[in-house]
């Protein structure tokens, strides 16, 4: 088959909450350029149907619960929304590969019956399902083993990849997600709405502080004194009738020199514009999910027998969702998974002490006790676009990539084309080298 054009590749990353798409790829690769909810309505009047809209009176559907397909036929309603939808924006294109992003929870025979529907409900022209392990792998340059943690609403997926195969015997899931740190600032803060709380945790105040960062926090038992020259004259102020003017201006004064863990104090601006100041609850809330996170990373790469590929998940741990954003979340989970795994902690924090266990052990003997190192993945600098935004959905710029390749060279070892599905059926997705 010849190679199909850019324009018309169609890529869709689906999640319980909202659904990335992008129709088309531009010159360079860029984030997605839609986000919608995952949600469709059922039909008013007619059993197992649905629509797009609803009124106040519609039953809401969401197809895709906690990472898994909990209504398929809704589902597949869903995806031939979006590309109609999609098709509507540029109606002259007419041969459309699609790229469809799989959480690991997904059942084989939900995707069968998703393929089945594509091809058959839908007619598109080729069809591929990039599981999103692989996906995030190839964005970080195309890793052969690793460890990718992608932290949903509700839960966190944590999946072993070795030799680019999706190792799903030794993935974890753990029922907790983003939403678990929302409940935690609910408890410590409960005068604030749930929306208050969202904005608070996508504010750049709210930080998980590493162990240093609690050292030196306004807090922290180390908490730097102020100089005697940020000392001010309470009276002064007061005296000179303009004391709430002062008093902001020294407020602002001391955010731009000051860091915010070292603030006794801090404010955000929530989505109705109020402005709200919060105390130390600010760096509470994302201990627990690390804790959690680490413990089940653990469970998850005990299950690789090869202690070489172990090691080597241990060193390429890609984390990917929307609470990575969190300032400082990515260095305390890695904080933890080094406190709670490394394996002669003691030895690598000393440079004197891991130079005699070095010359004293040969590397056998080392790697029969893993891990040695534990490091999170680096992404590459080439993405300019991503890089403004960060790289919590990096799975569908791997999806980018992976869509260009195979689709730009008319590799049909990587997706199933009309033809193929006409001979094979849904099976033919199996056959594929992905």
């Amino acid at each position: 088959m010849a190679p199909f054009n850019e324009n018309s590749y169609l890529i869709i990353s689906p999640g319980s909450n909202t659904t990335l798409v992008q129709f088309g790829l531009g010159e360079s690769y860029s984030p997605p350029d839609i986000e919608v909810p995952t949600v469709v309505y059922a039909h008013p009047t007619l059993p197992n149907a649905f629509v797009s809209k609803g009124d106040a009176g519609s039953a809401k559907i969401h197809p895709i619960i906690k990472g898994e397909i909990v209504n398929l036929a809704a589902f597949n309603y869903f995806i031939k929304l979006l590309y109609r939808s999609a098709l509507k924006t540029r109606p002259e294109v007419v041969n459309v590969p699609m790229v469809l992003i799989a959480s690991s929870q997904w059942s084989k025979i939900d995707q069968e019956r998703i393929t089945q529907y594509v091809f058959e409900e839908i007619g598109i022209s080729a069809f591929t399902i990039l599981p999103a392990a692989l996906g995030t792998i190839y964005a970080y340059g195309g890793l052969p083993t690793a460890l990718v943690i992608d932290i949903g609403a509700e839960k966190t997926e944590i999946v072993p990849v070795v030799d680019y195969s999706v190792l799903n015997s030794a993935k974890s899931v753990i029922p907790f997600g983003g939403d678990h740190i929302n409940e935690t600032l609910k408890h410590l803060l409960p005068n604030l709405s749930a929306q208050q709380i969202e904005s608070l945790k996508r504010s750049d105040i709210y930080e998980a502080l590493s162990d240093e960062d609690k050292k030196k926090s306004f807090f922290g038992i180390d908490a730097l004194d102020k100089d005697k020259d940020d000392e001010f004259d309470v009276a002064a102020i007061v005296t000179s009738g303009r004391t709430r003017e002062i008093l902001e201006e020294r407020e602002k004064q001391d955010k731009e020199k000051t860091p915010n863990s070292q603030l006794e104090n801090n404010t955000f601006i929530d989505e109705s514009g109020e402005t709200i100041t919060v105390g130390k609850e600010r760096f509470k809330g994302t201990e627990d999910l690390i804790q959690k996170i680490s413990h089940g990373v653990s469970e998850s790469l005990k299950r690789i027998l090869d202690l070489h590929k172990r090691q080597d998940a241990w060193d390429h741990i890609l984390v990917t969702g929307r609470t990575s954003r969190i300032v400082g979340f990515l260095e305390a989970l890695n904080t933890q998974l080094v406190d709670d795994h490394l394996v002669g902690k003691d030895l690598h924090q000393s440079s004197a002490a891991q130079a005699a266990f070095q010359s004293t052990v040969n590397s056998n003997v080392q790697i029969s006790q893993v891990p040695n190192s534990i490091r999170l993945g680096k992404m590459p600098e080439y993405f300019p676009e991503w890089k403004k935004i960060g790289y919590s959905d990096v799975q569908f710029l791997g999806a980018e990539i992976f869509a260009k390749q195979i689709f730009s060279s008319g590799n049909e070892s990587m997706y199933v084309t009309q033809s193929v599905y006409a001979q094979n059926g849904p099976m033919a997705l199996w056959d594929l080298a992905i």
